[in-house]
């Protein structure tokens, strides 16, 4: 082994519901519920700055998990190949440092709340780190180009469509206004908006990007999701999935496997996965 030994002293610690590793969320926008992590007194100064609503990386240490692992299936799925762990996000590894990109909710002297942290109660918190995004293109100077991309659908009935995600997505609203519904995922946000029009449903108007096509269609169809079937000249579904040649050189991989179904307004939603 390279190297001698390292230290390293716990900052805090995670309070949650989570208890079970094995049945904790893969991933913290998989439906984890918000957390606490609770700091020792002698760090407190490190959180000056940190907002209600900033995005932070959480370094912890996972415990519980094993450090004489190197290969597995990721996602602890035996139709997956085996993978060396430094291209999984499995807990088991050599140095069991676990990475979180939460949203703080809320703080409470020592105590902070955070949403998306799937890290079980007890774990212990290492660091903490603000978010640094990609800056645009050099030469650009666009405002947009360095702004957020959010995602405006219409609803012709609102209570209708706040149904629709609810029961069929397992989505709830983070936030609301009148006429107007606020919801974030992992990675992103996208509103409902109240509106007269009426969606064409002729082109995807919003998608999701998944580790696990087939877990997800079969997840969203026990919950009542209808997906859309296809049979043109390049593009024949099967099963509701459709596989789509190519993808952009930074997503990697040779094309995307796909799926697309309505929601209660009519809007066009697509679901996707990379094909290594």
């Amino acid at each position: 082994m390279m190297g001698g030994h390292l230290e390293l002293e716990p900052i805090g610690r995670v309070e949650s519901p989570l208890t079970d590793p094995g049945s904790a969320p893969k991933q913290g926008f998989e439906g984890a519920p918000d957390a606490w992590l609770v700091f020792e007194p002698s760090v407190l100064e490190g959180l000056d700055g940190i907002r209600p609503g900033s995005e932070v990386i959480v370094l912890t240490w996972l415990d519980r998990a094993r450090r004489d692992v190197l290969r597995v299936r990721p996602r602890d799925d035996v139709r997956n190949p085996l993978q060396g762990v430094f291209n999984t996000c499995s807990p088991d590894r050599p140095n069991l440092i676990g990475l979180h990109e939460v949203e703080i909710l809320s703080i409470e002297g020592p105590r902070v709340r955070v949403r998306n942290l799937e890290a079980v109660d007890g774990t212990p918190v290492l660091d903490v780190k603000s978010i640094v995004r990609r800056p645009p293109p050099a030469g650009t100077g666009a405002a947009l180009a360095r702004g957020h991309v959010a995602t405006r659908l219409p609803a012709q009935d609102l209570a209708r469509a706040r149904r629709f995600y609810s029961e069929k997505l397992g989505l709830e609203p983070a936030e609301e206004r009148p006429g107007g519904l606020l919801y974030r995922t992992g990675s992103g946000e996208f509103a409902l908006f109240e509106s007269t029009g009426a969606a064409s449903g002729d082109h995807t108007q919003m998608g999701w990007e998944v580790d696990d096509i087939e877990a997800t269609v079969r997840e969203l169809r026990d919950r009542g999701v209808v997906f859309e079937e296809y049979d043109f000249p390049g593009l024949k579904s099967v099963d509701g999935i459709v596989e789509v040649d190519g993808n952009y050189p930074s997503k990697g991989g040779v094309g995307e496997r796909a799926v697309w179904f309505k929601d209660s307004e009519g809007n066009l939603v697509g679901i996707g996965q990379r094909i290594e």
